[in-house]
């Protein structure tokens, strides 16, 4: 009996251990999700999602859309192309590439190629950024030039419009591939016009859903998020108002 007792406590102390044990498994074979890793060698910074503010520049939301579709083309700065070594299609090529330096304008020559308006460092060479959009990138840039990201942004469908929300959402997205001599597809998306003629032939949206029978857009990037889907839905649906 005394045997059998000294068994049967060793065999309770390692069921006790057990879970305790796997329990170091888990936690010393736990990794971080790919996108909070810093790549090491780089200036990598990982996406941060925080609560939204109007003071803040947000790179996911409201800088890669201006570089994806101004820059990241064919010929260009796309992975393929990569003019000059620089590719803009996504955060750490941005950062890397174009050697941007959070709290420095005069780091390497992005921002000074989006300020100049002609020569052949003027960039993008034949549809200069509005103004608007450059104080976008330079305010990001200033702010640290994070990898930063707010679904919210950009996206109220309580009191749409199409100057407030929809012509900025075109601007950011489509604007770079559908404007000017060289337009994508023909197809130019820089005013009211334009952009409700899409709207009434059923390719703006399509695209940008990527429905069936649609080239999908953006090109080389993302596709938009269900809110923003929803808001070019409602004002479609709402008449395509120009206010």
């Amino acid at each position: 009996m005394r045997g059998g007792n000294t068994n049967f406590m060793k065999k309770r102390k390692i069921l006790v251990l057990l879970p305790f044990l796997a329990g170091l498994v888990i936690i010393g074979c736990k990794h971080l999700p790919e996108e909070q890793q810093i790549i090491p060698g780089t200036t990598i910074i990982p996406i941060q999602s925080i609560t939204c503010s109007e003071d803040t520049i947000y790179f996911q939301q409201q800088i890669l859309p201006i570089f994806q579709s101004n820059c990241a083309q064919d010929d260009c700065h796309d992975a393929q192309s990569h003019e000059e070594g620089i590719v803009l299609d996504s955060y750490s090529n941005i950062i890397n590439t174009g050697d941007i330096e959070g709290g420095n304008l005069n780091a390497g020559h992005i921002y000074e190629s989006i300020t100049q308006t002609w020569g052949d460092d003027a960039m993008p060479p034949d549809n200069p950024l509005p103004q608007d959009q450059i104080d976008l990138i330079a305010d990001w840039i200033m702010q640290g030039a994070l990898n930063l990201s707010c679904d919210a942004l950009l996206c109220d469908t309580l009191e749409l419009t199409f100057s407030g929300d929809i012509q900025p959402l075109v601007a950011a997205f489509c604007e770079g591939c559908h404007t000017g001599s060289n337009a994508g597809g023909d197809v130019k998306l820089t005013n009211h016009a334009e952009i409700a003629a899409a709207g009434a032939n059923g390719s703006l949206y399509g695209s940008v859903a990527w429905e069936a029978g649609y080239t999908q857009m953006p090109q080389n990037g993302s596709q938009l998020t269900e809110c923003q889907l929803r808001m070019i839905e409602m004002w479609i649906e709402n008449g395509m108002p120009n206010d």
